[in-house]
């Protein structure tokens, strides 16, 4: 009985959002006081209810599903089941669970529907539907989207992309064949009306989406206050109205900004931001938290500086950089090189993050996390030294000046100790990685401004 849950149809919209939080695939059974059952409702009907505009003051009367799949009892023998006019062949992806009921219509258990569906059919002529919860990433088509969103698919979870495709108009096309858990939304999540749209039937949010990087919100200053800080606001205000529990936002610990005593940093440090950037990530994170709720409880993730192959490439960024620069151009060159930055591969990123949506909201919750991996906290003179072993016929050139003042090392601790997770990948083995990539042939023109986020913004 533990996957049920009993309702009155006197209980709230809000009393019922609260009571199925964060049970993915969870029933509510609307019964009387004998228990009969009277209808059921799922997340995602109090959801679209919501946004047919009832207020989560509203009782569950009106809204309740009256008409459910449900199983006699009777019916269940020796662990078989006739084919009942009750079963419906076509459920509800978002329903996991039916109520078993007596011959008075009074609750006695639940099943789920893989197992009721099997005993009707007697066999398993294919696998059930996911029973993971439905995520919508917002900026899916980008560096860390891609990656998130091929590891998600390989983990059977239903994925829904939002994104402009502001960097690669073909990402998809070339890189994502046709699959029945995939759904793409063409649209900018700065527009409401889009916002609503990919919103229905969501489970879980994580929000990618952003002018990325110092130079880039430099370059264009206003449209990343509208996209990394405007769009974030209102999504989180409409996610926190629809009790979606599980909210995912990457920031950055460029928030940390100069660390004169290379400290080992932790997420109650002070912050010290230097650029438009870190500062809009410092007013997101505040932005998020003010939101939360018993039903919206967000979690926040400070990456450290990410690296590494992805199906939409980055080579603005330390370890990729040099490592493009080292092949084509048989150059490292370093401004400095004493600044500490903290590392993490772009897939243990993807990681982390599933991590985080599988962890109980009592565990990542309302909580602001670093991610990096703790092994790789390094300078940028070892990390130059790195890809000169990699590419030991490139030349190592290290400049005076240091033209990014940035410097701060991390602890992820907190975030291992919440979820079991840690970072895997490391510099050395992913110089390897790019070097086959080039050798491959697999980028011909690394150049080319796709790969840069302010060259495309510019």
């Amino acid at each position: 009985m533990k996957n049920i849950l009993f309702l009155k149809k006197e209980n709230t919209i809000k009393f019922a959002l609260k009571s199925l939080n964060g049970a993915f695939g969870k029933i509510g059974c609307v019964v009387d006081k004998k228990k009969k059952l009277l209808g059921v409702v799922t997340e995602g009907d109090l959801r679209r209810a919501i946004l047919n505009g009832n207020s989560i003051r509203n009782k569950l009367a009106n809204i309740i599903n009256k008409d459910p799949t449900f199983i006699y009892k009777d019916e269940l023998i020796s662990k078989k089941l006739v084919k009942s006019k009750f079963i419906s062949t076509k459920l509800n992806d978002s329903i996991f669970y039916i109520p078993i009921v007596d011959k008075n219509n009074k609750i006695v258990n639940v099943l789920s529907t893989e197992n009721a569906v099997n005993i009707l059919e007697n066999k398993l002529e294919k696998k059930n539907k996911s029973k993971l919860p439905h995520i919508l990433i917002i900026g899916g088509a980008g560096y860390i989207g891609t990656v998130l969103t091929s590891l998600m698919l390989k983990k059977n979870y239903k994925v829904t992309i939002l994104d402009k495709l502001l960097y690669d108009k073909k990402i998809f096309k070339n890189n994502f064949k046709k699959n029945e858990n995939l759904k793409f939304i063409l649209g900018d999540v700065c527009d409401l009306n889009v916002q609503i749209n990919s919103i229905k039937d969501i489970d879980a949010v994580v929000f990618l989406a952003e002018i990325v990087g110092d130079p880039a919100c430099n370059a264009r200053p206003e449209d990343a206050l509208k996209t990394n800080y405007l769009s974030l606001s209102s999504m989180a205000t409409l996610c926190s109205l629809l009790s979606i529990s599980k909210f995912i936002y990457t920031s950055s610990c460029s928030v940390y900004g100069i660390n004169k005593n290379n400290d080992l940093l932790h997420e109650s440090s002070s912050l010290n931001p230097i650029s438009h950037y870190a500062r809009i990530k410092i007013m997101s994170e505040k932005a998020l938290l003010s939101n939360k709720t018993d039903t919206f409880q967000p979690t926040i993730l400070r990456l450290g500086t990410v690296f590494g192959p992805s199906l939409r490439n980055r080579f603005d960024l330390v370890v990729n950089t040099l490592a493009k620069n080292a092949f084509f151009n048989k150059k490292i060159t370093v401004n400095g090189g004493n600044q500490w930055r903290p590392n993490i591969h772009v897939e243990d990123v993807a990681n982390g993050i599933i991590a985080a949506i599988n962890a109980p909201l009592s565990k990542v919750g309302s909580k602001i996390f670093n991610l990096s991996n703790e092994k790789l906290n390094y300078k940028i003179i070892e990390i130059a030294k790195f890809a000169k072993e990699a590419f030991p016929s490139a030349k190592l050139e290290v400049k005076g000046s240091n033209t990014d003042p940035r410097n701060y090392r991390v602890s992820s601790k907190k975030f291992t100790i919440a979820t079991k997770f840690k970072a895997k990948n490391n510099i050395r083995n992913t110089y390897n990685e790019f070097k086959k990539i080039f050798l491959n042939r697999k980028i011909k023109n690394p150049n080319n401004k796709i790969f840069s986020n302010i060259e495309t913004l510019s």
